[in-house]
């Protein structure tokens, strides 16, 4: 094994930024709002264990619920 230089630190992030993945991706503002809101607790708890059996977060699924029926509305 040949003993190299080690390469100068600039030198490996000109590298490493000029690989084709590197370009860095905007973050997308503004496409969700936090809110907060308040459920009586058992309320919550059954709406936690029906994400969960459908493998979703409390968010995401509370996301689903609320444009399913949204649609069901507009019908």
């Amino acid at each position: 094994m040949a003993i190299t230089k080690r390469a100068k630190s600039n030198q490996v992030d000109a590298f490493i930024e000029g690989a084709p993945d590197a370009q860095k991706v905007p973050k997308l503002r503004g496409r969700k709002k936090p809110i907060t809101l308040t459920f009586p607790p058992d309320l919550l708890d059954r709406f936690d264990a029906a994400a969960a059996r459908h493998d979703r977060s409390r968010a995401s699924m509370l996301a689903i619920v609320v444009r399913d029926w949204l649609e069901r509305e507009a019908a």
